[in-house]
Order: structure tokens, then sequence, then C-alpha cells
């Protein structure tokens, strides 16, 4: 009997934990005087914390303008990558972390694709029911950042048969690049634990060139930009050069996306981004969605 009355227990308990948490709607956030905002930690410079353990980064001044357009306080919910954007999705905004069922309010930095959207898995149902992905407010890029004195006019990938290329390890640009020119690249390919460690690595490593996310190699290489040429030439063999970014709810939870997408738009139209990511010595490419 003692032994039933355990085994019940604890199906019930694992039920309980199985259990998606529930998101708070507008109303309940309004009523608490906060909004939870989920940004990726040690992803500078998009969130990170400044050397005061200050949260900083495009993504926290954005939400703290969302937060403040809806007249609560910005609280963050520091979420670490995991394997997939699903995976990341289900931990920040549905379901929660199977250690921690908390789950956010709002999650920065979503790829807005509708493709990816409204994507079927392999019985015919959609993959991403459970969440609502909304409000492009900026467009990333895979870019090169060049030094002209060892690569000169050349603007394709040749160039790293006989030059050496920085990329972050197992990042897109590493795939692509390794594999170019039926991998006759591959040993120009070096390899660093980020995209702001091969950019440190120029000069020590006579790297001709790195790969990585614009934003980042803006931002990595500071006042030092203007010294080198950053473009996507040669970028070609990417399925994907550019994508939108944007944020995501539980699908439960369309209220609060309308307020803060309202919040986007006119932070977008307003000039309001683009002086964001200038404050922060950032170029700023304005969403397809608003630029079509």
């Amino acid at each position: 009997m003692v032994r039933t009355k355990l085994c019940y227990l604890l199906i019930v308990l694992y039920a309980c934990l199985s259990l998606p948490c529930q998101a708070r709607t507008l109303d309940e956030v309004t009523e608490s005087g906060y909004l939870e905002i989920a940004v990726y930690r040690d992803f500078p410079p998009y969130s990170y914390l400044d050397d005061k353990q200050q949260p900083s980064g495009i993504d926290v001044e954005l939400g703290k303008i969302i937060a403040a357009k809806l007249n609560v306080e910005a609280h963050w919910f520091w979420l670490t990558a995991d394997e997939t954007l699903e995976d990341d999705l289900r931990n920040a905004v549905w379901k929660g972390h199977y250690l921690d069922k908390r789950v956010a309010d709002l999650m920065m930095r979503v790829p807005y694709d509708r493709e990816f959207s409204y994507a079927i898995d392999g019985y015919g149902a959609p993959k991403h029911d459970n969440v609502v992905m909304f409000g492009p407010y900026h467009q990333e890029q895979w870019v090169l950042a060049r030094d002209l004195e060892k690569v000169g006019e050349v603007r394709n990938l040749a160039i790293f048969q006989y030059q050496k290329v920085g990329v972050e390890i197992d990042s897109l640009p590493d795939i692509y690049l390794s594999g170019a020119y039926a991998g006759r690249l591959r040993n120009n390919v070096l390899h660093y634990p980020n995209v702001f460690a091969a950019l440190d690595a120029f000069d020590s490593d006579d790297l001709a060139a790195v790969a990585g996310m614009r934003s980042q190699i803006e931002w990595g290489l500071g006042e030092r930009a203007s010294q080198y040429d950053i473009d996507d030439d040669g970028l070609e063999i990417f399925v994907k050069r550019k994508w939108d970014i944007g944020l995501a709810v539980k699908h439960t939870n369309r209220q609060l996306a309308y307020a803060v997408e309202a919040v986007i738009e006119q932070a977008v139209k307003a000039e309001d981004m683009r002086n964001l990511f200038q404050k922060q010595g950032l170029g700023y490419q304005i969403p397809a969605l608003y630029s079509e």
C-alpha cells in the first residue's frame, strides 16, 4: 500500500513538472509592474553584463524602451543558448527549462522568418505553434572584415587558399568556409572560441579576414573598424546572408505581442532603433518588412 501511494505521488509530481508554465497576460504584466524579458547571456553587443556587472547591449536598451512604453520595469531573464532555436524558445517562453519551469513574458533576438514560423514537422503538424514570432526590429548579416593590404582587390573566397581567415568554431562561417572550393580553404580557416577572439588575433595570427555577424564584427573592432573592409562580398555560398531579428511570446499571449509590436514599429519608423545602434557605434539595417 505504501509503495502504491509513493508511486502515485511520483507520477503526479512528474506530471506537474512536465506541464508548461502559464504565460502572464498583458493585464497581469501591467498589474505586477514589471515585464520579464529573455535575453541571451554573454552575447555582446546585444546582451551582456558590463564592467560594473550591469545589463548592457542593444537588446537590453530596446527592452527598457518596451517596458517604459508599457509603464512597467524591465526585469531580465538570462538565457543560455541551447542546441537549437526550438530549444531556446521552449526554455524561454512556452515551457521553461526542465530544471527550472520559469518562463519569461517576452524573448528578444528571435529570427523573424515566415518559413521558419510556419514550418511543418515530419507528421504534418506545425513545429512552432507554441510561440508567436513577431516585431522585426533589426536586420543582421554575415560579413567578412578584410585587411585590404593582404587581400587586395580580390572579392571572392579563393584568396583564402593562400591567406588565413578567422572564424568562431562550429559557426555557420566555419562550416561554409571550411567546405568551400571542395575543402581547399580548410587549412587556412583558423578557429577561435568567438568572433572577438578572432578579431583580437588579426595581427598576432596574421589573419587576412574574419567572418562573422556584422554587429559583432563592428562592435569587436570598435575604432579600428575603419581600417578594414566590412561587407558580404564572396559569401554567396551562404544559403541566407541577411535575416530579420524580432521577438517571441507564448501563443496564448497575443495581446502582449500586439502591444509590443506597436512599440517596435514606432521605434523603427521614428529612427529610435537607428539612434540606439549608433550610440553603440554600430550601423543599423532596417528589417525587410519596413524597407519593402
